[in-house]
């Protein structure tokens, strides 16, 4: 197995006889040793274990600042000036209990999913704890989708509207029908734990659903203030908002809003602006017109 050693270096002087980047790393004492006159330059680089070793022929191999000193089978190793050895030395040695193989397990899914929706490094951080936490209670969704089900309770808790359910299933690539059981055990177990479930401000996905309606900049503004009146209208009848998807209360606060501001927008964009379908946006839209009132002046 080769393993990959990649740091930061800037320039490596020795003390005694002043070689400028003339260095042999002896990875078994965990020196940084000069060529030149056998100074030790730098100590205590890391101690990587067994698993970790180089191979004796390639150890002595040295090269150019910047480009050599260690691949693992070839021998071309960066070295750091800010190395990391306490990090290092956690990775390399053995996990010895469960939870510890799951947290590695879910960072790796993590690190992945990081890339591809630009995750918070504290959205990460919780979502790992939040898995620990529900693990420990005996959670046993599948993996992948009770990974994806941690990271979704997450981002609501926060309040990320730029991360739909749709979104996050497609770029994660999970099951939709499992992801869903996962999130209904996840919160069952979060339940059980006394962790509440997150509330989400429907308020939040208003300017993202202006912001995909394509509206210029002069009436962006105008239809996102009063978007945001009507919402507030729309919220505070719990006959209308329950049981209804945050993001649709807003797409209904956005539709009146741009009839008043006198933006011309169908129901089938804004759905797509929503990230939802066109039946729960008409449906939506219908009751709403039997107690929504738009007055008219000429």
């Amino acid at each position: 197995m080769t393993r990959r050693l990649i740091f930061e270096i800037e320039e490596y002087r020795c003390p005694v006889c002043g070689a400028v980047n003339e260095v042999v790393v002896d990875y078994e004492r965990g020196q940084v040793i000069c060529k030149n006159c056998g100074a030790v330059i730098r100590e205590g680089v890391a101690d990587l274990g067994p698993e970790w070793r180089k191979p004796e022929a390639s150890r002595a191999y040295s090269g150019p600042i910047g480009s050599s000193l260690g691949d693992i089978e070839y021998g071309n190793v960066k070295i750091a000036d800010k190395l990391k050895a306490l990090s290092l030395k956690k990775f390399a040695r053995p996990m010895s209990t469960p939870l510890e193989r799951v947290e590695a397990d879910i960072r790796e899914f993590l690190e992945a999913a990081k890339q591809k929706l630009n995750l918070a490094k504290a959205v990460v951080e919780e979502t790992v704890l939040l898995y620990k936490k529900l693990y420990d209670a005996g959670y046993r969704a599948p993996r992948v989708e009770g990974y994806a089900a941690a990271l979704y309770f997450t981002l609501k808790k926060h309040g990320v509207a730029a991360i739909t359910l749709k979104s996050l299933i497609e770029n994660l690539g999970v099951d939709r029908s499992s992801f869903v059981s996962a999130y209904m055990e996840l919160m069952r177990v979060a339940a059980k734990l006394g962790i509440k479930p997150p509330r989400v401000d429907p308020k939040i996905y208003i300017p993202k659903i202006v912001s995909a309606l394509g509206i210029g900049d002069e009436k962006s503004a105008e239809v996102q203030r009063i978007a945001i009146d009507i919402l507030r209208y729309i919220i505070s009848s719990p006959r209308i908002r329950n049981g209804r998807k945050p993001q649709v209360l807003a797409a209904a606060a956005v539709f009146y809003a741009c009839y008043m501001a006198g933006v011309e927008i169908t129901q089938k964009e804004l759905a797509r602006a929503a990230d939802s379908t066109e039946g729960p946006v008409r449906e939506l839209l219908k009751e709403l017109a039997d107690v929504l009132y738009v007055e008219i002046t000429i």
